[in-house]
C-alpha cells in the first residue's frame, strides 16, 4: 500500500499516465524510447505499491481497471497541484523571482538557424534576475524531463510527438552520410559507390533511438552505437565505421580532410527541429518571456538567412 510519496513514484504515475494516454503499452514504448519488459516492469512496480491492479493488457487489448481509471484522474489533478505549488514557491523567492530550466540537444551552436543564443541573449536583458539552468540532454532524456516538470522548454529533434507536449516547429537540420579518413569509401568516388555496397560497412547507430534513422531505405547490418553527435563523429573519424552527422556540424571535420560526406546528392535528409513545453501548464511571467523571445529570435534569423 502507497502511505508515502517518493519522487520515484511520481515517475512511475508520470510513465503510467503517458501509457493510458498513448493507447497501451506497445504504443507507450515507442513514445517513451522505453523497452516493453522495462514498461511492464514500472507499471508492476506501481501496482505493488499501490496495492491493486491499474490496467488489464494481453490478446483483448489495453484496458484500465476501474482503480487504474481513478488513479489516472488522481494523478493529473496531483501533477496540476504540484505545478501550481512550485509557481506559488517560485514567486515568494524574493531573490530569485522565477527560476528557468531548459533543455537542448548537443551540438547545435554551428547552426544558423538555431536560435537559443540569441532568444536568451534577449531574453536576459529583458529579465537579467531570473535565474536560468541550461541542460543538455539526448532528446528521448528531453521529452521526458519536460513531461515530468524538471524541464520548462527544451529543444531538439524528436522522431515522434508524445501526448502531453506541445511542439512548436523552429529549424531543418541537413544531415549527411560521412566516412573518415583510412576508410575504405574515403578515395572512392561517389557514382562508383551504390547504397547496397554503402550499406555493408559498419554504421554508428544513435543508440538512445529504438527506432533508427534509415534514411532513403538503407538497412545497415553491422550496428556500432553511440549516444552524443561527438561519439558517432569520433567513431566516424576513426576510420572504421560510417554515420550520420549535421552538415554544419561536421564542416569543420570535412574542411581539415578528417572526414568527407558520403554521396550527399542522394543520401542527405533534413531532421526537423522544435521547442517543446508541456501541455496544459499555466506559463510563468518568465517562461512566457522566454516564448517571447524566442519568437523574436526566430523571426531574426530567418530574415537574416533569406
Amino acid at each position: 500500500m502507497l502511505t508515502n510519496l517518493a519522487e520515484l513514484d511520481l515517475r512511475k504515475l508520470r510513465i503510467f499516465c503517458s501509457i493510458v494516454e498513448a493507447g497501451g503499452f506497445t504504443a507507450a514504448q515507442v513514445r517513451l524510447n522505453t523497452s516493453l519488459p522495462r514498461l511492464s516492469t514500472l507499471v508492476r512496480d506501481l501496482e505493488i505499491r499501490l496495492g491493486y491492479s491499474l490496467c488489464r493488457r494481453g490478446k483483448g487489448g489495453f484496458h484500465l481497471t476501474e482503480q487504474g481509471t481513478q488513479t489516472y484522474a488522481a494523478a493529473q489533478e496531483l501533477f496540476a497541484d504540484i505545478e501550481r505549488f512550485h509557481q506559488r514557491v517560485v514567486m515568494l523567492n524574493e531573490q530569485y523571482p522565477e527560476f528557468l530550466q531548459i533543455g537542448t540537444a548537443d551540438n547545435l551552436l554551428s547552426h544558423p538557424q538555431a536560435p537559443l543564443p540569441l532568444t536568451l541573449n534577449r531574453f536576459r536583458k529583458a529579465s537579467p534576475r531570473t535565474r536560468i539552468d541550461l541542460q543538455v540532454m539526448r532528446a528521448d532524456e528531453l521529452e521526458q524531463a519536460v513531461l515530468e516538470g524538471r524541464l520548462h522548454l527544451a529543444i531538439g529533434c524528436f522522431n515522434h510527438h508524445l501526448s502531453g507536449l506541445h511542439y512548436q516547429p523552429l529549424f531543418e537540420e541537413e544531415q549527411n552520410l560521412y566516412c573518415g579518413q583510412g576508410h575504405p569509401f574515403f578515395e572512392r568516388c561517389d557514382e562508383r559507390l551504390g547504397n547496397e555496397e554503402i550499406a555493408t560497412a559498419d554504421y554508428v547507430d544513435r543508440g538512445y533511438m529504438l527506432e533508427s534513422r534509415r534514411p532513403h531505405n538503407l538497412r545497415f547490418g553491422n550496428a556500432v552505437s553511440a549516444f552524443s553527435m561527438e561519439a558517432i563523429a569520433t567513431l566516424i573519424a576513426s576510420g572504421t565505421c560510417i554515420g550520420y552527422l549535421p552538415t554544419h556540424y561536421a564542416n569543420i571535420w570535412v574542411e581539415r580532410g578528417v572526414l568527407r560526406s558520403i554521396a550527399p546528392q542522394r543520401l542527405a535528409y533534413s531532421a526537423a527541429f522544435h521547442c517543446i513545453t508541456r501541455q496544459g501548464q499555466a506559463p510563468t511571467v518568465a517562461l512566457a518571456k522566454l516564448l517571447e523571445a524566442l519568437d523574436a529570435a526566430q523571426r531574426t534569423l530567418l530574415l537574416r538567412t533569406s
